[in-house]
């Protein structure tokens, strides 16, 4: 990878749409898991890696006592220092999260939220093992890291969680070998000595409402350069899905759709949160 952006992904084009679609689902969980940390979270040095527009650290920075970033884009990256309007305990950078510029045993808290897809083009996912070696390095003894991720089974376009990946079938089957499973990445966590390794659900959504309530969203060219996965498809693959999409919408079937993945993401939830301390 060239620094840290996107294997696949130009996000200098994507960020520039990117708030109006989403939010930051499972900040407040992050919230509670840093709070679990023998010092107190007022007193805490997190960071963010690959932070794209800055919303989890706009959202944490008024709890921490400082909040670092490192993203890849120069677009998320400009937006993210208009978001804190200068706060003082906000520090941001362009870099690299497989080569971070911070010293052994610097952060209570690290934390990466819908990045872990966007390192690794091989399926034996090597930059990984590279994050996470170098998470481990800027961790304090006991620090906590937070990964915010996707199961294989909440981005199924058949049986998934999100209702509009049914109209581009090949793009997602392209995007989830881009996520390791969450049992691998359990592995991985344990075998380089990290405890208390868990997983939690957030209940929070990650879209706007639209999303859950009007289907000719993903119709609209400011949706598809948002989400990433649109990257896999031709501007004729888009096309093809948007005419499916609209027989859907015509013949009300996509309402159906829309109601299965939105009862299915309240029993499984939209991402996952793997959680994980350094050991003392």
């Amino acid at each position: 990878m060239r620094r840290n952006e996107s294997s696949y992904c130009d996000y200098n084009e994507a960020f520039k749409v990117y708030d109006q679609l989403r939010q930051p689902n499972a900040a407040e969980e992050i919230v509670q898991i840093f709070k679990q940390h023998e010092i107190a979270l007022n007193q805490q040095r997190i960071l963010e890696g690959g932070f794209g527009t800055g919303a989890y650290i706009d959202f944490i920075k008024d709890h921490v006592k400082e909040i670092y970033g490192v993203e890849g884009s120069e677009e998320g990256y400009g937006q993210a220092l208009e978001k804190m309007n200068g706060a003082s305990n906000v520090h941001l950078q362009l870099g690299n999260i497989l080569d971070l510029p911070f010293a052994d045993d610097y952060f209570q808290g690290y934390m990466i939220n819908q990045v872990l897809h966007h390192l690794d083009t091989d399926p034996s996912f090597p930059n990984l093992n590279i994050f996470l070696n170098e998470a481990k390095r800027t961790l304090q003894p006991g620090g906590t890291l937070t990964i915010n991720t996707n199961s294989q089974e909440q981005l199924d376009p058949h049986s998934g969680v999100y209702w509009n990946y049914k109209y581009i079938k090949t793009a997602v089957l392209t995007l989830q070998k881009r996520y390791i499973p969450l049992e691998e990445l359990v592995s991985r966590l344990d075998s380089l000595g990290f405890t208390n390794i868990k997983k939690s659900i957030p209940s929070r959504r990650i879209y706007h409402n639209r999303y859950y309530e009007d289907p000719s969203i993903a119709l609209e060219t400011h949706f598809t350069k948002s989400d990433s996965v649109y990257s896999f498809l031709s501007e004729k693959a888009i096309e093809d899905s948007n005419a499916s999409l609209r027989v859907a919408i015509e013949d009300g079937s996509i309402y159906e759709e829309m109601k299965r993945s939105s009862l299915l993401a309240e029993e499984m939830g939209e991402v996952v949160i793997i959680s994980a301390c350094k050991a003392d």
